[in-house]
C-alpha cells in the first residue's frame, strides 16, 4: 500500500458529533510524487469499497480514530471525506479536538490516502485514472523522530507562541490523559526546561506542534 499526504483545509467541523469535513486528495495537480489525480479516478472505489474504507490516525492501523460518512469522488476539488470521529475513545476524541484546534487557528490539516494505483493514462504516466482506496488517515507527524522534535521547540525563538497554543488545547474537552500531558508540558515550557517525550501524549502533542509552527 502506497500513501500520498494532503495539506488542507478543514471545510466543516461540527463539535456536538464530533465530525469533520475535508479534502483526502486534490485532482488535477501534481503531487511531491509527481503524480496528477484524475477527476474520476475515485469513482469506482468509493462505489464498490465505501464500507471498507477506514480511517486511521498516521496510517498505523491499530489506532482508528472513527469511520467516514461521506466520501465525494464526484467534488471538483478533489475526494471530499466527511469523518464522524469515535468520541467515545480517546484515540477518536483526541484526534478530533486536534483537528478542531487547528482549524480554529486557521492552519491546515493534514491528511493522508492508504491506496494502490489500478490504472494511469497511457499517453501520460502521471496522471492515476482510478484508485483502489484502502483507508485515509489524519496526520499528527511529519516522521522526525523524538529528539528532533524536542530539539526544535527547545530552540524556537518565541515559546510563548507555543504556550498560548497549548493554553487554548488544554481548554478543550481532551481526554483525561491527554490534558495531564498538556499540562505538564505547559510547566516545562514556562519554566524553560527541556522538553522530554515521557508519554504517548507527550508525543502526540510535541508533533502536534512541531507540524503547525
Amino acid at each position: 500500500m502506497e500513501t500520498k499526504k494532503l495539506s488542507t483545509e478543514v471545510k466543516e467541523v461540527d463539535d456536538t458529533l464530533g465530525y469533520v469535513e475535508a479534502y483526502a486528495n486534490a485532482y488535477g495537480n501534481e503531487d511531491s510524487d509527481k503524480d496528477i489525480s484524475h477527476q474520476d479516478s475515485f469513482v469506482k472505489t468509493v462505489k464498490e469499497d465505501f464500507k471498507r474504507i477506514r480511517v486511521y490516525k498516521n496510517h498505523n492501523q491499530t489506532i482508528l480514530v472513527g469511520v467516514p460518512k461521506l466520501l465525494d469522488p464526484k467534488d471538483p476539488y478533489g475526494l471530499k471525506t466527511g469523518t464522524q470521529f469515535n468520541m467515545n475513545t480517546d484515540d477518536g476524541k483526541n484526534m478530533f479536538w486536534d483537528v478542531k484546534l487547528i482549524h480554529d487557528n486557521n492552519q491546515n490539516a493534514d491528511l493522508s490516502i492508504g491506496y494502490r494505483v489500478m490504472e494511469r493514462d497511457q499517453k501520460d504516466r502521471r496522471i492515476i485514472t482510478e484508485y483502489k482506496l484502502k483507508e485515509y488517515s489524519f496526520l499528527t507527524s511529519w516522521g522526525a523522530n523524538d529528539r528532533a522534535i524536542a530539539t526544535s521547540i527547545k530552540n524556537a525563538k518565541d515559546p510563548q507562541e507555543f504556550i498560548a497554543f497549548l493554553v487554548k488545547a488544554y481548554n478543550l474537552p481532551y481526554s483525561d490523559a491527554r490534558l495531564i500531558a498538556l499540562e505538564d508540558i505547559l510547566k516545562t515550557l514556562s519554566n524553560n526546561e527541556t522538553p522530554e517525550i515521557k508519554t504517548a501524549e507527550h508525543k502526540s502533542i510535541y508533533e502536534l506542534i512541531n507540524t503547525n509552527f
